[in-house]
């Protein structure tokens, strides 16, 4: 299951990457996975990035490498953000950029992701570690026309 967050932003699960190679209806131009497994079957008319990163404690630099990668891939494009199951890192991730760029604090954003995607269920540690680094990133990373997102 593929679950639009905005305009341009998606987010899934490791199967729903995996289908992307055979028939891609939504138009994902970009699929940025935070598991360690990478993607198998792809699609050449996908760009895929893999930044592996556990379901817990993790290095705020890497953090900031992830929101680069959708800032960077949603200007270009539509972009899937999944992890293993689709309900923790990748939700989680793509509430932390929608509160960098603006959109809303960090808890209204996962609670909307969550309103559009049942499945939302980050883990506690993640969850407290995306939130607690998301204010330290609110520097302009990158600039981003809201308005040519929705």
């Amino acid at each position: 299951m593929i679950t639009k967050i905005w305009e341009r932003l998606y987010v899934g699960s490791s199967k729903a990457a995996e289908r992307l190679a055979a028939s891609n209806p939504l138009g994902i131009t970009a699929i940025v996975t935070l598991c360690p497994e990478s993607v198998r079957s792809r699609n050449p008319k996908i760009s895929y990035i893999q930044i592996p990163m556990p379901d817990g404690p993790v290095e705020s630099s890497l953090l900031e490498s992830v929101v680069n990668a959708i800032g960077t891939h949603v200007r270009r494009g539509k972009l899937l953000l999944h992890c293993s199951a689709g309900f923790s890192r990748s939700p989680c991730m793509a509430a932390m950029w929608m509160h960098i760029v603006g959109y809303r604090s960090f808890d209204e954003a996962l609670n909307e992701i969550a309103r559009l995607r049942s499945v939302t269920d980050p883990s506690p540690a993640f969850g407290k570690e995306c939130k607690e680094v998301s204010p330290a990133l609110n520097e302009p990373l990158f600039t981003i026309d809201l308005g040519t997102l929705e």
